[in-house]
């Protein structure tokens, strides 16, 4: 699989998280959420998930993230709207997965610190159309 980091022996116990290129969320050829392709990072450490928005406000959207371990189904990690407003997390990840909208440049970003294992998993930002 091209978006799946590959890692080498001696780095086994790493954190590998892969990223889809893109994610439409809806069929329609004007929304449109980018994601890079992968991100690697050691236990106990940190890395910034990205999702670059086009074709609709991010200021008035409702964001989710989920992620998916291979052979797995998918599940939902949180929702945000702004700081303070409409933010609900899944357990366990309120104090580790910290969101945040920068509006002006359409971005939509996560910040997943202290790492585990088991957070090794396909990641995805979602806008949410209700």
């Amino acid at each position: 699989d091209k978006n799946r980091v590959t890692l080498p022996s001696g780095m086994r116990s790493a954190v590998s998280l892969s990223l889809f290129l893109a994610l439409i969320v809806r069929v329609h050829s004007d929304v449109v959420l980018t994601q890079p392709k992968t991100g690697t990072a050691v236990p106990g450490g940190s890395i910034t998930l990205t999702c670059k928005t086009s074709g609709f406000d991010l200021s008035s959207a409702y964001m989710q993230l989920v992620r998916q371990v291979p052979g797995q189904g998918l599940e939902w990690l949180l929702q945000y709207y702004s700081a303070g407003s409409s933010e609900y997390y899944a357990p366990g990840i309120k104090s580790r997965f910290t969101p945040s909208k920068d509006n002006s440049n359409n971005m939509f970003t996560v910040i997943a610190r202290n790492l585990r294992i088991e957070d090794t998993a396909v990641y995805y930002c979602a806008r949410d159309t209700v």
